[in-house]
């Protein structure tokens, strides 16, 4: 009988398998990062509105509406500021 060279069934399939094990976890892996991303987006887009409201609370305007926001948006610089130079 001749030695023939090459690979068994059973040696094919456990790459296979193997293969399909690692391809399994990689798209798991993507799949619980988008499902991460998603739940992030919809938590910011939730506080959106807690955002408006604060910035109603401080400065008595919405944040599209406010005529003066350029003063305001000053004012925030200069405390920003003065904390820094506190520190």
């Amino acid at each position: 009988m001749k030695k023939q060279s090459g690979f068994t069934l059973i040696e094919l399939a456990i790459v296979l398998v193997i293969i399909g094990l690692l391809l399994g976890g990689v798209l798991k892996g993507q799949e619980l990062i988008n499902s991460a991303k998603v739940k992030n987006m919809a938590t910011d887009f939730k506080n959106v509105q807690v955002y408006i409201y604060g910035y109603q609370d401080k400065f008595k305007a919405l944040p599209g509406d406010d005529g003066q926001v350029a003063t305001h948006l000053k004012a925030l610089r200069l405390l920003q500021l003065a904390r820094l130079v506190m520190v």
